[in-house]
């Protein structure tokens, strides 16, 4: 199990945001950050150190999702990127081996739960 884990995520709705952190909070007692965006995203890494995981839009503003994890695991290798988005059809791209894991939308309690289970319970 890892142990402290930060998780950071990163959506464009407030309100999508506000539960998926909620649910996060509740049901595996972890400290979660918030970002509204990728720069957001960004800023808050730079200043507040590598996040565990991160749960992001595939599409931001100024990048898609797959960059800012790309972003984030350049300076944490061990940083496990979770897009909000099905998964790809045919996962065989560099660009899709950069994700570890796919949460489609709307975000599911159970579906959040099993992801962080899955990457900070089990290893």
């Amino acid at each position: 199990m890892r142990e402290n884990v930060k998780i950071l995520v990163v959506c464009l709705d407030p309100g999508l945001r506000d539960i998926i952190i909620d649910v996060l909070e509740f049901s595996v007692n972890r400290k979660v950050m918030s970002a509204a965006d990728d720069r957001q995203a960004l800023d808050h890494l730079d200043m507040q150190g590598p996040a565990d995981i991160i749960l992001c839009d595939p599409v931001l503003p100024r990048m898609s999702g797959r960059d800012l994890i790309a972003a984030a695991k350049a300076k944490a290798p061990r940083c496990i990127g979770v897009l909000m988005a099905p998964p790809p059809a045919n996962p065989g791209t560099p660009q899709d081996q950069i994700v570890n894991a796919y949460l489609e939308r709307p975000a599911d309690p159970q579906a959040l739960f099993d992801i962080v289970q899955r990457f900070v319970v089990d290893g």
